[in-house]
């Protein structure tokens, strides 16, 4: 009997500690986002987030000082090309060793910024999130919510007579869910082979594959004559590299809509701005620009 008792005590300890350790776990931070504002979120604003991308060999351990008023600096360890998402109303400061010595960088919000190597083999960080040597890189891969997909084909009031282009495709859904939805066509533009075979996968699944092409090319090379509308989700630098392109290419009255960053510039274009809310705090802007000229 007291064997027993014994063994019935080492297991309940064993699960009350197993239970501890998952508990007092801390959250996962989804796509590694790192809010920095004061205050509770609110559905009525938009907080810009700042983009930092580890393009190097190894992973990098740095420091954001304060973090939040008042706070000790916050400590990260960003993946070999991992992306952290810093929602800040303010400029904040990171530090890290370089290898070298400890370096200090000012991160303004709504700007994409990396870690790169210097010509001298130093990590340094730079403006712009590109990590590709022989393509332009436009974003890092982060699907768009089903939601956020549908109001950005609303807002662009897609028709059956349109034809949508998804510059950094994905897994397709942009321009899957406007041919299923509205009877459009649609063109989907991405560099990753594995992506592009989920983009088949995905167009055949929901019927829409005469609807839809898929087409593995460097975005900034690829021509946009056809397109009526862009559903868009990239970084301000990027989509500051594919303005020569838009303006090439985009007739009059061609509809952007953009998830999350604003076009660099075009601010006298943008038609509608709407804040949708979503989990975590985690808030989604879409802004619908126009080409100008007669339709």
């Amino acid at each position: 009997m007291k064997r027993i008792i014994q063994a019935v005590l080492a297991a309940a300890f064993i699960i009350l500690a197993a239970l501890a350790f998952f508990v007092g776990r801390p959250g996962r931070q989804p796509e590694n986002r790192l809010d920095l504002t004061a205050g509770p979120p609110s559905p009525a604003s938009f907080r810009e987030e700042a983009t930092l991308r580890n393009v190097t060999k190894k992973p990098i351990t740095y420091k954001i000082v304060p973090g939040r008023p008042g706070a000790p600096p916050r400590t990260r360890t960003l993946g070999v090309g991992a992306v952290d998402r810093i929602a800040t109303a303010v400029p904040v400061e990171i530090t890290f060793d370089s290898g070298r010595r400890t370096t200090s960088y000012l991160v303004h919000p709504g700007r994409p910024y990396s870690f790169r190597y210097d010509e001298a083999g130093v990590v340094r960080v730079y403006p712009g999130a590109h990590g590709l040597e022989d393509a332009a890189d436009l974003a890092p891969y982060v699907p768009t919510p089903p939601e956020v997909a549908d109001r950005m084909i609303a807002l662009a009031e897609v028709g059956p007579k349109d034809v949508v282009y998804d510059l950094g495709c994905g897994d397709g859904r942009l321009v899957i869910a406007a041919a299923r939805t509205r009877g459009c066509r649609g063109v989907g533009i991405e560099l990753d082979p594995a992506l592009l075979e989920q983009c088949r996968a995905s167009a055949e699944r929901e019927g829409v594959e005469h609807l839809v092409r898929f087409l593995q090319l460097d975005a900034t090379k690829a021509g946009l004559t056809e397109a009526t509308v862009l559903l868009l989700y990239l970084l301000p630098e990027s989509l500051e590299t594919l303005i020569p392109a838009f303006e090439r290419d985009l007739r009059p009255g061609a509809r952007i809509v953009s998830h999350d960053y604003k076009i660099p510039g075009w601010d006298d274009r943008i038609v509608r701005t709407e804040v949708l809310p979503g989990g975590g705090g985690r808030d989604h802007r879409v802004i619908l620009y126009r080409m100008p000229g007669k339709r």
